[in-house]
């Protein structure tokens, strides 16, 4: 029985006596013995035998209702903290693809306003750990990895996978548009999967996503035949409307109808003029809901001859090439092209030849490092001077070549306190010596083992060796000069 509440007519003590919780702060449940449940109700008054409650009897529309408490089975009162921390539950688990920023936004805005609205209660303890649980994930974020498909990709498959990922979006965004029903809105995305040249119908995603866009392509159908089936009523109800105003309201009403008619045809001129295949449509126009039906029955046929076996088989072959890319490992990126080749279809040609030019591209750019390291990757610096770095070979023979400038001048320098000709027999004895040596133990001469070397790495070699050997004809000379002024 359906009864508009008499509270308000009594006197404040008898309501004072009679009412439960203030309005603006309680959200009961009315459940009755018949299993009937009223939720978000609000008691409005109660008396030994009835309660008077208001209820929502439909989203919109509010109704109150009193019912005996003989037929009331049990009464839950919500308190504040209880009805608002419903919405804030749906919170987690996290959807897929948040951003930092969208973390601190949820954390900041819709959950820390909480804690400090309701300090000390169970509540407030619950929201505290979903903050814990969404600050631990936007750290997860923060240091590069990603949430896709209800599981965490590392920092390094964020990397390897960011075509996929782009694709993940766009179908995410399809799905999410459909669910409002807004199946225009779901096709335009679809058509930026299917896209020749920006498209990305070589991913798995792609694959994931021909059967979401096969049932969303259906529903949209349906709607346009039904928009189609009651066009006509719908226009000849309009146009007997106008016949039955009078001035002014009959002019207002046309100028409406053609401001919103205008509206659509501009806006139909613009997607048009901008290549936008899914048109929208006016329910008072047929013109418009056949021509998109038309697109529907299309796209739905070139979905059906969609090989979906083999065409997972390419493009989970094109997503492993692309991981050994990102690897820099090109032997195996080529591997799983040649894997892939036989299958392959035409709409797969154009991801195959972006591939195999990246991966020439990568040859090129390791090829080079390669050689640089060749060239550059061992360097001497001579005295005084800065050299271009040498080859290995080189530089060994030039080590060889100081150390006998070394060896021969520790040899002069111990002689210095003998005369000139004791210093000319020490310098023949030690000549000698060496000559006597080598058979036992080899050693490299500047006149002989290192010759063929410095042919090998480039004459500069052949005039270190001399130039060594006549700066020191020249400092022997000045010591034996130096000792005879001496005498």
């Amino acid at each position: 029985m359906l009864m508009k509440p008499s509270s308000f007519c009594l006197p404040v003590a008898i309501l004072a006596a009679v009412s439960t919780l203030p309005l603006s702060v309680q959200a009961d449940i009315v459940i009755m013995k018949d299993g009937k449940k009223y939720e978000s109700a609000t008691i409005l008054s109660e008396t030994p035998d009835s309660v008077t409650f208001k209820y929502q009897l439909t989203p919109k529309i509010p109704d109150t209702r009193t019912e005996a408490k003989a037929n009331i089975g049990q009464i839950i009162r919500q308190t504040p903290q209880e009805l608002e921390i419903v919405p804030l539950r749906k919170l987690l688990p996290t959807p897929d693809l948040l951003t930092g920023d969208k973390y601190e936004g949820i954390i900041q805005d819709q959950l820390r306003p909480f804690v400090a609205k309701y300090p000390g209660t169970a509540e407030a303890k619950e929201v505290e750990g979903m903050i814990a649980t969404l600050q631990a994930e936007k750290e997860k974020v923060v240091s590069g990895q990603l949430k896709m498909e209800d599981k965490w990709l590392t920092a390094d498959e964020v990397k390897r996978d960011g075509h996929s990922i782009d694709a993940y979006r766009i179908r995410a965004a399809m799905n999410a548009a459909a669910a409002k029903g807004q199946w225009r809105e779901a096709l335009l995305e679809w058509d930026k999967l299917i896209d020749r040249e920006d498209g990305y119908t070589d991913t798995e995603q792609y694959v994931k996503a021909i059967p979401e866009a096969s049932a969303i392509l259906d529903s949209y159908k349906k709607e346009l035949e039904k928009m189609l089936r009651e066009q006509p009523i719908i226009a000849k109800r309009r146009e007997d409307s106008l016949k039955t105003l009078v001035e002014p309201d009959l002019s207002r009403t046309k100028n409406a109808i053609k401001a919103e008619v205008d509206a659509f045809k501009a806006q139909n001129s613009i997607e048009k003029r901008t290549r936008t295949r899914w048109l929208s449509v006016y329910k008072y126009d047929a013109k418009s809901i056949t021509d998109v039906q038309k697109d529907i029955v299309e796209e739905i046929a070139k979905i059906a001859v969609i090989d979906i076996g083999k065409l997972t088989t390419v493009n989970e072959g094109i997503t492993a090439a692309r991981r050994y890319l990102a690897d820099q490992n090109v032997e195996q990126a080529e591997a799983a092209l040649v894997r892939i080749a036989a299958s392959a279809g035409r709409d797969s040609t154009s991801a195959i030849s972006k591939l195999k030019s990246a991966i020439t591209a990568l040859k090129t750019e390791l090829n080079k490092k390669r050689t640089n390291q060749r060239m550059f990757g061992g360097s001497s610096a001579l005295t005084g001077s800065s050299e271009a770095t040498k080859d290995d070979r080189v530089a060994k023979a030039m080590e060889e070549a100081e150390k006998e400038k070394a060896e021969k001048k520790s040899s002069s320098s111990s002689g210095g306190g003998l005369t000139a000709g004791s210093a000319s027999g020490s310098s023949k004895k030690t000549a000698s010596d060496d000559e006597e040596e080598k058979p036992k133990k080899p050693r490299r001469s500047a006149s002989s083992d290192d010759a063929p070397v410095a042919e090998e790495g480039g004459g500069i070699q052949s005039y270190l060796i001399y130039g060594g050997a006549a700066l020191l004809a020249i400092l022997l000379g000045v010591m034996f000069l130096g000792k005879k002024k001496e005498e």
